[in-house]
Formats: structure tokens, sequence, C-alpha cells
């Protein structure tokens, strides 16, 4: 078909519109001349002026269509924006001559119009002809998001309803009111002006960045559909053509990793990407403070200090004069000396008391960092007596349904065992965390040869 095709070429549409345009001016203009009639000479500048207007729109489609440079690093889309201003502004100027035009005429009660047949022709024919750019401007301009061939479209919507009212004014000086001429002129005038309204507060409300309501409440739905944004603090939407900009400010936990914050914005950015394919997001991601989640402050104060390697086993007990005792274990490089870890544990604690000043105790267990690698072989299949002896041990703990996974490890002389044992799947997290501690102590009494045991549960 015509218009899908053309569709994918909006600036040849443009162009068209243009030379179409230039066709009937120039037929309006001699046939006004002629016949002497007011309607069609303000028609005539209405469509000349169209014609000025429509290489707004063929200059700001072009322009819309080039990328983003350092200069315009939001792109060109605003030109369409403009284009459609400026075209509302020639339109708005346009009308008000023609009134006075009209005006002056009935007031003046000369009339000399002569109402032949083939300037009603013309004004038929010249309305067909605009029907047929309004469907094609309207489908490219929607098809391609284009502002300034939309507002072209209503454009010769007016253009139509114009023609119509000066062939209207000229069957009125056939049947003998001359004045029907000046009439039909002012109904142009009007509905140029009206034309002209639409379009330049339509235009000139994308020009001010006008708050995009809708379009802010449904952006703001999806980014708190994405998995871990705690909060939506800012979000603010503007168009650029066929373009939309978007500026966020969400929030997530304040422990989240760089990792972690970089995994959420390609997650935010892929939910946008669906729900509103044309927005161009900008995006920030900040902490939220929770003062409630004392733990995770913790975390918070520990992340801050950056000297801990691993801070786990986090206890905030409340006291019953409202203090707080924290106590926690933190792993360190197993080489340093017993004074540089504990300038490093007083500086943690220096980092602690920052947050919670409230606090009247902290206990910080200093653990070594296990080896980044260590060397050792899997003795299963050769220590099968052990591997019997701990199936047994893991059996017959009553929460456990079946042992899932054993393997023993010999390292450096050193036997370890790794434990999966299978629970109900119902079972709380606290509550198999306790029965890991317990099999792993159940084991290292009923199996003394084994030199440390790592056990784990799952469903």
């Amino acid at each position: 078909m015509v218009v899908p095709a053309l569709a994918r070429r909006p600036q040849l549409v443009a162009l068209g519109s243009l030379v179409i345009g230039l066709v009937l001016v120039v037929a309006k203009l001699v046939v006004g001349l002629l016949t002497g009639s007011l309607g069609i000479l303000s028609d005539a500048v209405h469509s000349a002026l169209d014609v000025v207007a429509s290489g707004f729109v063929l200059l700001a489609v072009r322009t819309a269509a080039k990328p983003a440079d350092r200069q315009h690093p939001f792109g060109h889309g605003r030109a369409e924006n403009l284009a459609a201003f400026a075209e509302g502004m020639i339109l708005l100027f346009t009308a008000l001559g023609i009134a006075y035009a009209a005006v002056t005429r009935l007031l003046s009660r000369s009339v000399g119009v002569e109402a032949e047949t083939y300037a009603i022709a013309l004004l038929l024919a010249g309305i067909g002809v605009e029907a047929g750019r309004a469907y094609v401007l309207r489908t490219v301009g929607r098809r391609a998001d284009s502002a300034a061939l939309e507002a072209d479209a209503a454009n010769r919507g007016a253009d139509m309803l114009a023609s119509l009212a000066v062939v209207a004014g000229l069957l009125g000086v056939r049947l003998g009111y001359a004045w029907t001429d000046a009439v039909a002129a002012l109904l142009v005038s009007a509905i140029i002006g009206r034309a002209a309204i639409r379009l330049v507060r339509n235009a000139g409300d994308i020009l001010i960045d006008r708050s995009e309501e809708d379009v802010e409440d449904r952006l703001t739905r999806t980014l708190r559909g994405v998995k871990g944004v705690r909060d939506v603090k800012m979000v603010r939407v503007r168009h650029s053509g066929a373009q939309m900009l978007g500026d966020v400010r969400l929030s997530t936990r304040r422990t989240l990793s760089v990792e972690g914050a970089e995994a959420l914005r390609e997650d935010v950015r892929e939910a946008v990407a669906r729900d509103l394919p044309n927005l161009s997001l900008t995006l920030e991601v900040e902490s939220d403070v929770r003062a409630a989640d004392l733990v995770e402050r913790v975390h918070a104060a520990d992340a801050r200090y950056g000297r801990v390697r691993d801070l786990h086993n986090v206890t905030v007990e409340r006291e019953r004069d409202g203090s707080l005792h924290l106590s926690m274990h933190a792993k360190l490089p197993g080489h340093i000396s017993l004074r540089e870890a504990t300038e490093i544990s007083a500086g943690l604690e220096v980092a602690l008391r920052g947050e919670f000043p409230e606090a009247s105790r902290i206990d910080i267990h200093l653990e070594p960092l296990e080896p980044a690698l260590v060397r050792g072989q899997d003795v299963t299949a050769n220590r099968a007596d052990l591997a019997d002896r701990v199936r047994e041990v893991v059996e017959g703990h009553r929460e456990v349904v079946s042992l899932r996974d054993l393997e023993l490890s010999a390292r450096d002389g050193a036997i370890y065992a790794h434990v999966v044992a299978e629970m109900a799947p119902g079972t709380s997290l606290e509550s198999a965390h306790a029965v890991e501690t317990q099999l792993e102590d159940m084991l290292r009494a009923a199996v003394p040869d084994l030199e440390n045991v790592v056990a784990r549960v799952t469903a």
C-alpha cells in the first residue's frame, strides 16, 4: 500500500505536501483576482502561508531526524515542536488579517464579486486534494510520531472547512446576497484562528516542558514493579519531537553492591523499554535510609568504613534502658598483626558509634579470612567407613528427610566433610540454619577423624 510505504519516509511526505500547496496557492490566487472574491483571496492567502508553514515542517522533519551531537545532547526532536508553534503563530496572524479585511468590506459595502462556476469548481477540487493530503499527513505523522506532520494534517482540515465556507459564500452571491462572500471570509478567519490557537497551545506546552502526568504515572508504576526498587523519589517526563525524555530518581537498600546497583539499573531500563519504548531515561539510584532496619544500618556503616572484608552474624540487642548492644563477627586477612587488626576493629567501632549514638556496647569478634585458594582431593570413595558414619549421623536427625549429597575432602592430611541434607519445604530459614549448626556439632562429636564440617540444608 502507498501510505505504509510513505510512513517510512516522513521527509518525502512533507516535500510532497509542500509542492501540492504551491499549486493550490497559484490556482486560488488567480481565480480570486479574476472573480474579486474576498473569500477566495483569503483562502489563497491562507494557503500561501500554509506553504511557508509546510516549508517549516519539511525543515523540522529533516532536522529532527539528525542524531544527537555534542551541541545537542538530547537530539533535535524539539525542531518539530518549534515548527508546529511557528505554524500556529503564522496562522493566527493570518486569521486576524482576513477578519480585518472582511469586516472592512462589510462596513464599506463595496461589493464586486463574480461567483463564476469555475471558481466554485476549483474550490471543490481543492477540498478533495486537501482531504487526501490530510489523510496521508495524519497517517504518516502518527506512525512516525511526528508532531510537525500531525500539525500540518490539522491545518489541512482547517483548509477544507475554510474552502467550504468560501463555496457557501459564492453560492450566496449567486442567489443575490453579495455580503455572504465577506461573511465567508470571516468564517475562514475563525476556522484558521481556532486551528492556530490549538497548534500554539499544544506545541507551546511541549516547548515549556509541561508535565506529562499520564506518562509519569505510568512510568512510576513501572518503576515500582521492578524488584529491588524501594521507592520512587522523583519522575519527570518531557517531549522532544517524537521522543520522550525522562529523569528518574529512585532508592534501593543501602548495602547494595556496585554490581547489584548496576544490575538494578539494567532491570529498570529493560522494564521501561518494554512499557515506554519511546522514552529515553536518565536514571539516578540512591540509598534508602530506613532507621528501623538496624542490621542493615550496621552493614551500611561497615561499607562506608571499607576496611573489613566480611561482616556477619550481626546482632542488635535493645537493652532495658533503651540503649543498643551491637555484636558481630568481622573477618580480616590472617597475615596481619593483632595490633593492626585491633586498629581496624577500633575504626569500625567509631563508624558504628557515628551511626548508632545510642549504642552502649559494641562487640566485634575478629576472625581470619579464609585463603583465596586451597588444594584438596575428594576421598569419599576411599574413606567409605567415614562416609557411612556421616550418613548415619545426618539421617538420624529427626528433622532431616534424607542426605542429599556428601563429599569428604583431604587437605594437608586432614579430612573435611561437606554435607547437603534435605528438609521439609515449609521449614523456616531460621529453623533450617539451626539444623545446620546442630549437624555440624553432631558430626564433630560423633566422627572425631573430621577436621571440620560444613553442613547445608535444602528443600
